[in-house]
């Protein structure tokens, strides 16, 4: 039987750019083209509207807009959203991954690419949410605090000054474990990456593991974003270590009902996206296990359970 899970609290704080209206919570999905489709041809009736993506700025803006552009409008007349990865350093599948250059966009030398950036999304021909240089704090990126919030600022001020008022900034957290402060139970070294509530429009957090839901850094993230005012997006979650959905009921337990259950007590989560990937198939993410719904058919029934409550917004015809 599927589990109850708590009602959700009310959020009361004035609505950001692309906050849906009401106690809503946004259905995205991905994190590739064709995981996506798989999950969307799955799902049954309530269809994500957030569809990941990533890009870098350092790629060739044109080609990579014009590819989104006709995979998205491929969905048509359900309408997508895209919720875009905009590193400031390389991808983790890359074998020769660019070293992190949040310098260089902070210093003026990639305003080009910021242009051909804003265009691209204008191009796009609706709303996006740009996760700019997303887990900054992590330290496979590198990024250096001062120099992040600049190149952060930069590009918001180019997203102003092309007049893209239908895309909305997102700052993206990983909670860490054993950061300095984590003994106190007052972590919140994420500040130090901070822009400024000004150049912001959402808070993030990505979410894997069972025990990141409860960590003290996750919980006074959440209590800041309600505090401030912000809307919070689950930029990217997966069930990790948990032995991926083969595990059926004992999975589903273990991890979907403590993140659904995160979702509904957490009264700023706006927006949540599942990876619906095979990581086991990639060496650097080996033990992560399966998390395609759509492989356990419990998982995917109960999932399916899940999403048919009216918290959840998704996409339209």
């Amino acid at each position: 039987m599927l589990e109850t899970f708590p009602s959700p609290i009310p959020h009361t704080s004035r609505r950001r750019r692309l906050e849906p209206h009401g106690e809503r919570v946004i259905h995205g999905a991905g994190q590739d083209p064709e995981a996506f489709k798989q999950y969307f041809e799955c799902i049954g009736e309530h269809k994500p509207e957030l569809f990941m993506t990533y890009t870098t700025l350092k790629a060739d803006m044109p080609t990579y807009f014009q590819r989104l552009k006709q995979e998205l409008d491929a969905y048509l007349p359900f309408a997508l959203v895209p919720q875009i990865g905009l590193h400031f350093a390389g991808d983790a599948l890359d074998p020769d991954p660019e070293p992190h250059y949040e310098q260089q966009v902070a210093d003026g030398q990639l305003d080009a690419q910021i242009r051909g950036f804003c265009e691209g999304l204008r191009l796009l021909e609706r709303p996006a949410y740009v996760r700019i240089g997303f887990e900054f704090n992590g330290p496979w990126n590198g990024y250096e605090p001062k120099a992040y919030k600049a190149a952060w600022i930069r590009v918001v001020n180019a997203f102003r000054e092309h007049h893209l008022d239908n895309v909305a900034a997102v700052w993206c957290y990983f909670p860490l474990p054993g950061s300095r402060e984590h003994e106190q139970g007052i972590d919140r070294d994420y500040l130090a990456y901070y822009p400024g509530d000004d150049y912001v429009d959402w808070w993030s957090i990505d979410l894997f593991s069972t025990e990141e839901f409860s960590r003290d850094n996750t919980l006074a993230f959440m209590k800041d974003a309600e505090e401030r005012g912000f809307p919070v997006m689950i930029g990217e979650s997966t069930p990790r270590w948990v032995g991926g959905v083969e595990g059926g009921e004992e999975t589903w337990k273990k991890w979907f009902v403590p993140y659904f259950s995160f979702i509904r007590t957490q009264p700023s989560v706006k927006a949540f996206c599942y990876i619906s990937w095979n990581w086991a198939k990639y060496p650097v993410w080996s033990d992560w296990g399966d998390a395609r719904i759509w492989v356990n058919s419990v998982i995917l029934d109960h999932y399916r359970q899940e999403l048919a409550h009216p918290l959840y917004h998704h996409t339209t015809r």
